[in-house]
Parts: structure tokens; sequence; C-alpha cells
């Protein structure tokens, strides 16, 4: 725990020289590509499966090592049930994030925490004859969502970036059932 502590402080806090004084304001932009799985069940079936989203994100940097911003994304997960190909599972969430960032030459390393809203969409067809449903359920219901977030910026200009993050939504769904959708997201980022 204290190797992980003075790696943790060394890594934010060692070198004040590396962060220029011309420093980026703001940066943000499209997250084009979401592959992750997704761990969630509802009331008939447990779901595990790839999803797919895209989403974006805006941060502002200040005092050297800080970071703040809006974050929010939309993603599917489509299953199979014993009568169907057709169900899907979707989360769309919005919010928060508050963290650290660290500049050191062409990358920029952020380590932050997500808390937002959501909402679920769950079509689950239990039965169907080719294209009529005949036995079909549709959940939507309000959601907290939380996240860590772990990004990695390359700057291949002074205006232009593209990221990779790591985050894993979580969410407490209805009967205290949990979601947990870990995404490793890429993207362009617009800096200023």
């Amino acid at each position: 725990m204290r190797l992980c502590l003075i790696t943790l402080f060394y890594f934010f806090f060692s070198s004040v020289n590396s962060q220029s004084l011309n420093q980026e304001r703001y940066s943000g932009g499209m997250l084009i590509l979401q592959p992750g799985y997704n761990f969630v069940s509802n009331v008939h079936q447990d779901i595990s499966n790839m999803n797919y989203g895209i989403g974006g994100i805006l941060r502002f940097y200040f005092s050297g090592y800080f970071t703040t911003g809006i974050y929010g994304g939309s993603n599917r997960t489509s299953y199979t049930t014993t009568g169907s190909e057709n169900s899907y599972f979707n989360l769309g969430y919005g919010g928060i994030f508050a963290g650290f960032s660290r500049k050191t030459g062409n990358f920029r390393y952020v380590i932050s925490a997500f808390a937002g809203g959501g909402k679920i969409k769950n079509l689950h067809i239990e039965s169907q004859t080719e294209g009529s449903l005949t036995e079909a359920y549709f959940y939507q219901y309000p959601v907290m969502v939380f996240s860590p977030v772990l990004s990695m910026d390359y700057a291949l200009t002074r205006k232009l970036s593209v990221t990779s993050q790591f985050v894993c939504l979580i969410a407490e769904l209805e009967g205290e059932r949990m979601m947990y959708n870990p995404l490793f997201q890429i993207g362009i980022l617009f800096n200023r």
C-alpha cells in the first residue's frame, strides 16, 4: 500500500517543470469506438455479452494537476433469449467527473471518478414469429451510474489529440441487481 501511495505521489507531483506554462486549458471531443462487455440481469435471465457505444467528454485542467468536466454516452448490448435473437439492453448516461491529470511531453495521463444519471431501456423478447413479437417485455427506468476513468492522451499536434481510456460503468438496478460494464474507449480530442 505504501509503495502504491509513493508511486502515485511521484507520478503526479514529481516534476513541476514538465508542466509547461503554456498548458492546455481544456480538451473535448468524441469517444467514437467503445467496445466493452456487459454483466447485468433482468427478471428473466442473466445477460453477459459484448456491447458497443459512442460518447463524448469535455475536460477542464486547472492548478497544474487537476481536472474536472462532463462525460457521457450510450451503450447497447444485444443478447439472445430462448425465443429470439433480437433482445437488447441499452444504457444512456451522463454526468460529471473530477480527478488528477499529468502532462509529460506529448502524453497526458488522467485518473478520475465519474458520477451521473442514466436511463436503462431493456427490450426482452421471449418469443417471436418472424417479424411479429408474441411475448415481449420492455423495461425503462432511471439509474445512477458511477465509474473510475483511466485515460491516456497522445498529442498529434498542439490542438489535436487521440485518447484511449478504460472505464467500468457501475449501476444499481431495480431489485438490488447490479450492472458492471467495463469499456475500452478510443476517441479524438480538440485541445485549447
